[in-house]
Parts: C-alpha cells; structure tokens; sequence
C-alpha cells in the first residue's frame, strides 16, 4: 500500500526537492472581480430594505402607503448613486492601468478565461 501524504507535506517535499512546476493554477477570481459581486449587494439591499422599512412604518403610525413609496424611491436613488460611484472608480482604475502601460510601453493582454 501507497504512504498517503497530505497537501502540505507533498508542498513541502516539492519545495525541499528544488523541483519546479510549470503547472501553475489559474486564478478564478481576482480582486476587481470580487468587488464586483458586491455591487449587486449595494443595488439589492437600498431598494428592498427601503421600502421593508416604511412598510413597518405605515403599519406603526397608520399612513397608508405613504412610507413605503418615500422610501422605494431613496432606495432606488442611493442605488443608483452606488452603481454611478462604482462605475467611476473601475473607469478611474482601468485609465490608470492603461496609462502606466503606455509609459512601460507594455501591451496589455486581456484575460480570455475560455481560451486555454
């Protein structure tokens, strides 16, 4: 029977061995894609929190429907306003990568995650 080792012992032993990999794992995620799930968060929560709120507040005062709507409609704005700021700060990030590649004078090579 085979010694069965565990992940970090055969990390060590590749690290110990000098062997080098050229088999190196693809990233799924990189940091811009992860603050770009958060997006949906700052859209979802603004425009149904809102209007969860003033429903409570409607029932607690007895204002009809009158809370739910003033608060539907600063959800939708705050949402709105998050997706404005996001999106200024990825164009802010994407001008900066492509101006510090012109001054290295690199070609910028985009991701292609179907291609191999």
């Amino acid at each position: 029977m085979e010694d069965k080792q565990s992940p970090s012992d055969r990390i060590d032993a590749i690290l110990t061995s000098g062997e080098v990999s050229t088999h190196r794992r693809k990233r799924l995620f990189s940091s811009r894609d992860l603050r770009a799930t958060t997006i949906g968060w700052e859209i979802a929560i603004p425009i149904f929190g809102g209007p969860l709120f003033g429903f409570v507040l409607d029932r607690r005062f007895e204002t009809g429907v009158r809370w739910t709507f003033i608060l539907l409609g600063l959800g939708v704005l705050a949402a709105v306003a998050a997706v404005i700021k996001y999106l200024k700060y990825e164009f802010y990030t994407m001008n900066k990568e492509m101006e510090a590649d012109k001054a290295n004078q690199k070609k910028r090579i985009w991701r292609d995650y179907d291609a191999e």
